[in-house]
């Protein structure tokens, strides 16, 4: 349940836009503390579909809330480094790995403390939905909060390598950091436990790591007890779960038309 409506210009709402379905948390600035929590697997919804659905399961709308912020998960985004990036040629960095088309707009994200530019689309539906707010709606890709957090966390972190598995519905995020630097960050689609470990250790290889010592990290819809895990614990030795906290710096990313 939301926040009362008088007390909703304390609160950022973080809705998380994908495929597969949609979450949303409420975020309360007084406390720095998350009071709601909701998701929805399972649908395949517009923006402006989730948006509809949300206003009507809490009775009013969310551009009341102080701060709205769309996170759009999904995998037709690549990080472009800094010193090459071209914002006019955003289509073509898209186009080359066939993460773009005709009913698509190309957006980006720019981590200054990643050096690099994460270039993503979203559906040209969604955009033209987003340009009725006027500025009330910030978004960003998912993978470049996730990033961004990351390199924050490692900030202090000596050069050995790190592993961040970030498990979705039938596909998941890897990202690997070198110190506080990003070194690979790529998104797999799996349908079995062995097609997850594969994809897992063929990259961990390409980047010239040991699976035997490199520490992964768990994050995301995962259980300890889950078979990937298990799965993947016959092959890495330091397994490891990524605590979550209320950190998580959303100034830190400039967004890119």
């Amino acid at each position: 349940m939301f926040p009362a409506p008088d007390s909703l210009d304390k609160h950022v709402l973080t809705i998380r836009h994908s495929t597969d379905g949609f979450s949303y948390v409420v975020y309360n600035i007084d406390n720095q503390q998350f009071t709601d929590i909701y998701y929805n697997y399972g649908s395949n919804l517009t923006l402006k579909d989730t948006i509809k659905e949300i206003d009507g399961e809490n009775g009013y709308g969310v551009e009341n809330f102080r701060k709205v912020i769309i996170l759009f998960d999904n995998s037709r985004n690549t990080f472009v480094p800094k010193d090459v990036y071209q914002g006019q040629d955003k289509d073509k960095y898209l186009g080359i790995l066939g993460l773009t088309d005709k009913n698509s707009v190309a957006l980006a994200d720019f981590l200054s403390s990643a050096e690099a530019v994460n270039v993503y689309s979203i559906t040209k539906e969604d955009f033209e939905f987003l340009s009725f707010f006027s500025g009330q709606i910030e978004y960003h890709h998912a993978s470049s909060i996730i990033v961004a957090s990351l390199i924050k966390a490692n900030a202090e972190r000596t050069d050995d390598a790190r592993v961040y598995l970030n498990i979705k519905n039938q596909s998941f995020e890897m990202i690997m950091m070198k110190g506080c630097k990003l070194l690979f960050d790529n998104n797999f689609r799996f349908k079995t436990k062995e097609d997850f470990l594969y994809f897992v250790l063929f990259s961990i290889e390409q980047q010239h790591l040991d699976a035997a010592s490199v520490p992964v990290y768990f994050l995301g819809m995962i259980e300890e007890k889950s078979q990937l895990v298990e799965t993947t614990s016959r092959y890495v030795r330091d397994i490891r779960f990524l605590s979550k906290d209320n950190d998580v710096l959303y100034k830190s990313i400039k967004c890119e038309l």
